[in-house]
């Protein structure tokens, strides 16, 4: 363990690293126990028997493709997810009421110990845009959010359950180098 964090630290020593590498990892955890929290609230729905999620599906389908929407849509993306919500979610309420609650905790447990960030970030985006869809418009910010955890999830995971499967994955006592990219390459002629 000590190999490892010594690792972290010479990652650490590029200042740029030294800055983002924490902050997405608080901001990782932050998120993660939002998530978790957020699912933890919901295992009511699995014991009253209310069907919880169906009420939100059918607000879906109308905001997506009801009759009362007019708008462009020329790839037939909010009719496509309006047909799977209709046809298939709202068929089965119970099930989806089970798969949001274990899909939060989910994702708030593999954010909280860095594990795999970019694909509960994924799947975070795709409920995030659901929950919108269905009129919960306070999930704006977690929309942005997804996309930081997945541009860079590398380094949110660095200080984590992933960076340490990496370090051990790499049978060196070195993490592969995430480096970033200079801004502007310093190419001249």
């Amino acid at each position: 363990m000590n190999a490892y964090i010594n690792a972290i630290k010479n990652q650490l020593k590029d200042w740029r690293l030294a800055i983002i590498v924490p902050v997405f990892t608080v901001a990782r955890v932050i998120y993660g126990w939002a998530w978790l929290k957020s699912g933890w609230g919901k295992l009511s729905w699995l014991s009253d028997g209310m069907l919880n999620s169906a009420g939100k599906v059918e607000a879906v389908v109308n905001n997506l493709a009801g009759s009362e929407v007019t708008r462009f849509d020329p790839l037939y993306i909010n009719k496509g997810f309006a047909y799977i919500a209709d046809n298939i979610f709202l068929n089965m309420p119970a099930v989806t009421d089970f798969l949001v609650v274990v899909f939060e905790i989910g994702i708030g447990l593999s954010m909280i110990l860095g594990f795999g960030i970019f694909w509960s970030a994924l799947v975070a985006m795709f409920m995030n845009t659901q929950f919108m869809a269905g009129g919960s418009f306070n999930n704006f910010g977690y929309i942005w959010t997804n996309v930081g955890m997945m541009t860079f999830a590398k380094h949110a995971e660095l200080i984590g359950l992933s960076g340490y499967l990496r370090y051990r994955k790499s049978n060196t006592d070195e993490l592969p180098l995430l480096g970033l990219k200079p801004i502007i390459s310093q190419t001249s002629k």
